[in-house]
């Protein structure tokens, strides 16, 4: 891998708890210009695309959560970690994991480390409402393409209620949310393929227009479109070993 690679990556509507074990990286959001990653971190929303700054191989492990999960194990408003990469010791007790995820001999058993660690923290207890879930979900499932009011009315709350309760569990406005998953999933109908058909992708995500679509690129990533395609990096081209593992975790209703 080139020293110094700048890779960008468009907002997944997804929170996260990563483990490095091997290089430090660097990334920068809307929010910070190149700031250094904690060894292992949790990560909230993010509002724009963000980059990150790898000057050497890395090795990482972790679990992408669902919009409200990270609520349910932290109990914690989501909205302070909106934009922020926090240090995995300051959100939960300290233990031996991140050691033994550097020491593991393999990518399973890795990943099993990180999966006893999630089961372990559900154990301990639950927060959030199953409404907010339920909406933040529909949300994600329909790639943004939803109306907000119909979700307010099911969850039969008030809109200052529901909103409220959806920054607290999710971090950031329903609204937001909404248009953030539909972006996100706008750039992966792109990712790796420079030739795109623009009016096929618009259309597919629920764009009204093509000025829609256009303004919506320009505040996420600061480009068009056709720029994106030519000059985007993504990550997965650089992974050497990907491994997607699906594991679905049930969350009791509360």
């Amino acid at each position: 891998m080139p020293a110094s690679r700048i890779i960008e990556s468009p907002p997944s509507a997804l929170c996260g708890c990563v483990f490095n074990y091997r290089k430090p990286y660097a990334f920068s959001n809307c929010k910070y210009e190149k700031r250094q990653l904690p060894k292992s971190f949790v990560s909230g929303q993010e509002l724009k695309n963000y980059a990150l700054h790898i000057s050497s191989d890395i090795g990482v492990v972790g679990i992408v959560f669902r919009p409200t999960a990270l609520f349910k194990i932290l109990g914690l408003p989501m909205f302070g970690l909106t934009n922020e990469r926090i240090a995995f010791t300051e959100l939960f007790d300290p233990n031996e994991i991140e050691r033994k995820i550097e020491d593991a001999s393999s990518h399973q058993e890795k990943i099993n480390l990180v999966q006893h660690f999630i089961y372990d923290r559900l154990a301990s207890g639950l927060h959030g409402t199953s409404e907010i879930e339920y909406a933040a979900n529909f949300i994600y499932e329909s790639r943004g393409q939803c109306r907000i009011p119909d979700l307010i009315g099911n969850a039969y709350m008030s809109r200052r209620k529901f909103e409220r309760k959806f920054m607290e569990e999710v971090g950031i406005s329903p609204k937001a949310y909404a248009r953030i998953r539909r972006f996100g999933y706008t750039c992966l109908l792109m990712a790796g393929n420079r030739e795109a058909d623009m009016m096929s992708v618009l259309h597919e995500c629920g764009y009204y227009d093509q000025s829609h679509f256009i303004k919506d690129f320009k505040y996420f990533s600061g480009r068009t479109p056709g720029s994106y395609l030519k000059t985007n990096e993504e990550l997965a081209n650089y992974v050497d070993n990907m491994a997607i593992i699906a594991a679905k975790i049930q969350f009791p209703q509360t």
